[in-house]
Parts: structure tokens; sequence; C-alpha cells
């Protein structure tokens, strides 16, 4: 599909967008500059967003990602008709909802109760009208007796769960949200998500977020922003990966993104290439350090330093060892945690059967591979580690390079029941008066 062609059902269409902002080197320079007879300029423009096109259909979902600074706040501003462009077009079909800034929209001295009114007046509706739907935000936002408290004194979980609940009593064409859905409890993210999946056959979302695992599975579109450029717009797997080499500084500008080939799977570069070699940084390294992991590389799928990685993607590790005195009971290792420092899975060179290994006075390589399983989508971490011993529970732990490798997993939609799914075998289904006879 080529979501750089106009949709005819368009509900938002963007042309040539771009948004700067004046940075003064000292607060005087603004007085100066507004008082210039002579019209002289006093600031450097800093553009927020650069010759940025692309439209939406009715009924998309659409996830919006960059780092920090790319752009993406400043994108949703716009659409939803905060802030004004500096040049382009920006045309919009229907009644427009959002969830931008955490608190934007609520008066901090009125209650939650006072603030529903204040909000669903501002976007032209009633008292009688928001009377009607009165109970069923109250349901949704679940905050019990705080909803008669004024909302300075609410949580942020507090606010964004009340914030939701009014945009959504909104019945909105277009429903905007940055990074809202990161401030809840899991539970209440889970009830946003299955309301938004109900939007999706009325309404467009587009949703601005760090969070790869929710945008991979709700999202069928991701656009990807890099210094206010758009840089990527399809596929949500491809789109993490090219966030992925954004954060990694490979991508250097629009053209080498347009150009089709984020990444050729098949071709690996060569491995020995000194660039490929990432040193451990002092904080990353324990053990008792008689011999030390000097540096380490990896590809994925061929690609070097890859993160973004998939069901069965295959891992390639290379470590170079240093020591002052040869070993006959080497044990190599990895182990693999989640964003929340719980461990998934790992193994060792001794229990994956290789034995014990001999490791040499001087500079050594070790390499080997790992494929990589069907997991819950999410941020992962992998530490590497070497050590001395006959078996694994009783080795000398020699240098461990905690979190070395940071991984993004993306299954591209597959339900994941806890870290990981175990298929169910020998069913059978037979009728109990059957049985008896």
């Amino acid at each position: 599909m080529n979501y750089r062609q106009e949709k005819e059902n368009w509900v938002i269409r963007v042309r040539a967008l771009s948004k700067e902002y004046p940075l003064y080197a000292a607060k005087q320079d603004k007085i100066r500059e507004a008082f210039s007879f002579s019209g002289r300029s006093f600031h450097t423009a800093f553009a927020a967003l650069r010759g940025v096109s692309f439209s939406i259909g009715k009924g998309e979902c659409v996830g919006l990602i960059g780092l920090n600074g790319a752009g993406k706040s400043t994108l949703l501003k716009i659409l939803a008709g905060v802030l004004r462009p500096t040049g382009g077009e920006l045309q919009t079909r229907g009644r427009i909802s959002s969830l931008l800034e955490l608190g934007a929209g609520f008066h901090p001295e009125y209650t939650g109760r006072e603030n529903i009114f204040l909000s669903r007046s501002l976007a032209g509706f009633s008292d009688r009208e928001t009377k009607a739907v009165l109970e069923e935000i109250l349901s949704f936002a679940d905050i019990g007796r705080f909803i008669d408290q004024p909302v300075k004194k609410y949580s942020s979980g507090m606010f964004v769960r009340l914030a939701f609940a009014v945009a959504m009593s909104v019945s909105p064409d277009i429903m905007l949200i940055d990074e809202a859905l990161s401030v809840g409890d899991i539970f209440f993210q889970k009830k946003c998500i299955a309301r938004l999946e109900e939007m999706k056959a009325h309404a467009t979302v587009i949703i601005a977020s760090h969070d790869m695992n929710t945008l991979t599975k709700f999202c069928g579109r991701i656009l990807v922003l890099s210094r206010g450029v758009l840089v990527y717009d399809g596929e949500p797997r491809e789109a993490v990966t090219c966030y992925c080499r954004i954060r990694q500084g490979e991508v250097e500008n629009r053209q080498l993104m347009e150009s089709g080939r984020l990444l050729d799977p098949e071709r690996e570069e060569p491995f020995s290439a000194a660039k490929n070699w990432q040193y451990p940084k002092a904080g990353q390294l324990s053990g008792k350090m008689d011999m030390k992991i000097a540096a380490f590389a990896w590809t994925c799928d061929g690609v070097p330093q890859g993160e973004t990685i998939r069901p069965g993607s295959l891992l390639h590790f290379r470590l170079l060892i240093r020591t002052d005195h040869a070993a006959q009971d080497l044990i190599i290792g990895y182990q693999v945690l989640d964003r929340h420092g719980t461990e998934v899975f790992g193994e060792t060179s001794l229990t994956s059967g290789f034995g014990l290994t001999t490791l040499k006075e001087g500079e050594s390589t070790a390499e080997f591979f790992v494929r990589w399983p069907l997991v819950r989508d999410g941020d992962y971490f992998i530490t590497l580690g070497i050590g001395t011993g006959t078996a694994v529970l009783s080795q000398t732990e020699q240098c461990w390079v905690n979190s070395a490798v940071h991984l993004v997993n993306v299954t591209g939609g597959t339900v994941v029941y806890g870290l990981f799914n175990r298929a169910m075998s020998g069913l059978q289904v037979s009728n109990v008066g059957e049985d008896r006879e």
C-alpha cells in the first residue's frame, strides 16, 4: 500500500506543513526586536516541523513516533487547532477531540464534576446534553468520591482517567492522543484501548507514544518523525525499525528512508569491522574481573547493532575477551530481561551442550548465535557474560556486561499470554454419556 498517496476519503490532509519558533539568546532581545525601527531580527528560527505532508482516511488508526524533540506534540497541537502552523496547509473534516498535555482544558480549582461541564461546554454541548451522559463519564473515569474534589488534588492517573472519559464522551470524528495512555495503570490502559477499538468503526484515531507494543498492535500505520521531518509513513513493524535506526544515528536524511530499502536481512556486513565493536561502560561491568569482556558486537538478522527483533530472528554475538592467564574451564552465557528487570530466558555454553571451553592468554574472540523465541512485545535487555568453573551454579562469574544490548520485540499483533506461549497438545472432546457406554 502506498501510504503517501492521498486518500479519497480523507478526514485529515496535511500539505508541506511547517512550524518555526523564535529562539532568543537573552530575554531583552525579544523587546529589542519588537521595538526595532529597522525591523532587525534578534532571534534565530527553530524549525519544529519541516515540510510534513500526509493524509489520513476515515476510520484509520495511526501511530506517531519519534525521538524527544522530533515534533510529535507540535504536530498534534496543530491538528487539534491549538497551534497555528508557520507554513503549509491543513484541512480536517469532523469534530476533533484531543488528549494532549495533562490537565489541558481543566481548571485546577474546579472539581472533577465541574470540569466535566466546563470541558463539554467548550466543545459546544449544553448542560442538558452533558447531564445525559454524566453517569457514563463517571463510570468510565471510576475515581469515586474524588469527582467532587478540586482536580489540583488529583494524581496524574486520576487526572488522565477523567480527561479520557470526557474526551470520549464528545463522540469525536477524530481523536488525538499524546502519551496520555501511558499515565494510567495497566487496567485502565486496557479499558482505554478497548474503547478506542470500538471507536475505529466510525472515527479516526492518532496516537503519539513511545510504547511500541501498544502502537504495533493497535495501529495499522505509523508515521515516524525525525527533527521535524516525516521520514517514514507505513507498516508498523518497519516504522519501529526506522525509529530504532534513527536512535542509533544511522539515518542522516530523508532521502535515505525514501529509498525504500531500510534493511537487507540477507546481507550481513563484515563482523570484524572495528566500527561494529561496542565498549562496555564502567557501570555495566560486574564480576571478579580476572578476565574481561573488552568489547562486544551483535547483528540482528544480519543488521549490525539492529534493535528491532521478531519471533524467529537470528542474533549473532561476538565477544572480545582479554585475560592475563589461560583458562581451561571458560563458560560463556547470556541473559534476557524485560524492561522491569524480570529474567525471561537465557543460556550458557555449558548448558547448551558445548561443554567447557579453553581460553588462551591475551586477546580472544568468542561468538555464538541465538534464535529469538515468541515472547511478549516490548523492550528487552541482554546481559552478556563469561565465567569459569565446571558447573553453572558454582561457577565464578568473571565478567558480566549488564544490559549490553537493547532490543524492541515486535510480534505483529500475535497475542502472547504471559511472558511466552506454549502450544497445547493431545486435545480431545467427547460426550460424557458416550464415554460411559
